[in-house]
């Protein structure tokens, strides 16, 4: 990687090469800019390459699939334009974004018929997802900060293979991607006392494909909000601060709320993670 940075610009250039012994070798790359838009504001840019082979249980016969030897890999090519604000003396920071997403090859899981109902993996031609994202965010003010997010996207299929035998077509909504999602999280810190944070996450609804049925129908996953929960406190302190023993908790879905990422699996309801941390002053 190649970067450099002065007082008011940045830029970042970075470049690979995997050499896959199942495909041939892929040229990946990414190059960024960052420079001053006025006294406290910034404009970025930046664009990007990257691939996915095929995983091992897509190309080779499982007992829920048949193999899909031809897979090619996924690829992908993103750009994204934006802009940062500071407001009120540099505490607050906004930020806004547009992206624009092109996948190639992507691959997507196709039901099975009788009389084994055996599925498989295949590539689609083409696929989308353009949108944009906000976040404004409170820089450690005493011990507290803040901040919250919010995305739009708008996830299709644009072009179908021939050799695809799914029910998507252009158009089509990408399986799983909500249009809206977004977090907010609040987090409180003390040095030599303890901490605690909360974490709200908000999943719009989004469409995935009922596989206990044949044909196998869209469906559509409700939209949820999860909210996660964590907190820490020194049992142990030494005079420096530098070494002790600090209690750790975390719950994650504190609420017990149900949801599904995956039509049919129900997620993993409240659960409690006790722990402790040890750091020892060298």
């Amino acid at each position: 990687m190649v970067a450099n940075s002065e007082s008011c610009s940045s830029w970042t250039l970075s470049a690979r090469r995997d050499d896959n012994s199942d495909y041939d070798a892929f040229n990946t790359y990414r190059a960024g800019i960052s420079v001053p838009g006025g006294q406290s504001s910034r404009l970025r840019a930046s664009i990007s390459t990257s691939f996915n082979a095929p995983a091992f249980n897509q190309i080779r016969p499982t007992l829920y699939t048949l193999a899909s030897p031809d897979l090619k890999p996924e690829r992908a090519r993103s750009w994204e334009i934006g802009l940062e604000q500071s407001l009120v003396y540099g505490i607050l920071k906004f930020s806004a974004g547009y992206f624009n997403q092109r996948f190639r090859d992507l691959i997507q899981f196709v039901p099975g018929g009788p009389p084994n109902f055996l599925g498989s993996y295949a590539n689609l031609a083409e696929a989308q997802s353009n949108g944009y994202e906000t976040e404004l965010s409170l820089t450690p003010v005493g011990e507290w900060s803040a901040s919250a997010s919010y995305t739009f996207a708008k996830p299709k299929v644009t072009r179908v293979s021939s050799s695809y035998t799914g029910d998507l077509e252009p158009g089509d909504a990408l399986l799983r991607r909500p249009q809206h999602s977004g977090t907010a999280s609040v987090s409180w810190a003390k040095n030599n006392a303890g901490s605690l944070s909360a974490l709200a996450s908000v999943v719009g609804k989004r469409p995935d494909t009922d596989f206990s049925q044949f044909p196998s129908p869209t469906v559509t996953l409700p939209a949820y909000v999860k909210l996660d929960v964590a907190g820490s406190y020194s049992l142990i302190r030494s005079s420096s601060g530098k070494s002790g023993v600090d209690l750790t908790v975390r719950v994650d879905n504190a609420t017990g709320r149900k949801y599904e990422d995956v039509f049919g699996f129900p997620a993993p309801r409240r659960t409690w993670l006790i722990g402790a941390r040890i750091e020892a002053a060298r």
